[in-house]
């Protein structure tokens, strides 16, 4: 009897491992329980993926797009600063040519005293020492499709700039603004015939070799600079006193020359290309570069118009 007793104390107490039915539900019942845990577990770690996916894609496309919002900033700096270089480019380019004038000569020199005002013909007596000629000229050589209110002015003149296999260094230069029919939109274009060329017209001339025979610009003349337009030159006498004459053609002939003035201004509108682009999106008629009056000029060019300006010297 104290043995049956022991035995079973032991039993209840778990001394033996449990048997039968009881067994089998507790070790189902602790199966489902882990089973649980561990898709209770799963389900957390997806969900936690899922967000810190989301999470890095945002990142990722917030980096991409400021990298690409940077970078467009910069290319569009980029151009400004390419446009706005060439635009100062051709103005060296020009006080370089205009440095080298060639002046006609006359006996005597009919402009030492008094002293005439910019390209005002000289009532003193003189001869020819060399071919009368448009040495000098503001002239409208190039038919500007604009409006004539509104037109580019363009400057030609004759400068020494020596040229290789050739006997002399007169050379015929000219600068104006040439309307793009495929862009819709001006470029600052530099005329050039070489010595040679400029010698040969001279001769063919005759007595006189005037701004039609000496300059000729076309379509292949050298591209300075894109976008530029407004080109104006202003006259100043050696006492400072401005002129606006155009056309001015100095030196007409040799029996009433014109005097070249004591210096020039030039000035023009300068444009970056990305805002051009949207001009020239929106608009194909020159007379909206140069009419200020109209919308497309004071909503789209005046916003993005920057005005290049120099006074050049003339020897």
């Amino acid at each position: 009897m104290f043995f049956c007793c022991s035995h079973g104390s032991m039993s209840r107490r778990g001394s033996l491992p449990p048997t039968g039915p009881w067994l089998q539900r507790l070790r189902s019942h602790r199966g489902f329980t882990l089973a649980k845990q561990r898709e209770r577990v799963s389900a957390f770690t997806l969900a936690e993926l899922l967000i810190a996916t989301g999470i890095t894609t945002g990142m990722v496309l917030m980096l991409g797009w400021m990298l690409g919002s940077l970078m467009g900033s910069a290319s569009r700096t980029t151009e400004r600063v390419d446009a706005f270089r060439d635009a100062r480019a051709a103005l060296q380019m020009i006080e370089r040519d205009l440095r080298n004038l060639v002046r006609t000569q006359w006996n005597p020199d009919p402009f030492t005293n008094p002293t005439p005002l910019p390209c005002f013909a000289s009532a003193v007596s003189t001869t020819g020492v060399t071919l009368p000629a448009a040495y000098f000229a503001l002239d409208s050589r190039y038919p500007d499709p604009a409006t004539a209110g509104n037109q580019n002015q363009q400057l030609y003149a004759l400068t020494a700039d020596r040229t290789s296999a050739s006997s002399g260094d007169v050379c015929a230069v000219g600068y104006y603004c040439r309307w793009d029919d495929q862009l819709h939109a001006y470029s600052l274009r530099r005329f050039f015939h070489d010595s040679a060329t400029t010698f040969a017209a001279m001769q063919g001339a005759g007595t006189y070799a005037g701004d039609s025979v000496l300059y000729t610009p076309g379509s292949s003349d050298a591209v300075l600079a894109a976008y530029i337009w407004n080109l104006k030159i202003t006259l100043y006498d050696t006492a400072g006193t401005q002129s606006t004459t155009y056309p001015c053609i100095c030196d007409v002939s040799a029996t009433s020359p014109r005097q070249l003035p004591a210096a020039i201004e030039i000035s023009f509108n300068a444009m970056s290309p990305q805002a051009a682009r949207t001009v020239m999106s929106v608009s194909s008629s020159p007379n909206d570069w140069m009419d200020t009056t109209t919308q497309n000029y004071k909503r789209l060019i005046l916003p993005h118009a920057y005005q290049f300006r120099s006074r050049i010297n003339l020897p």
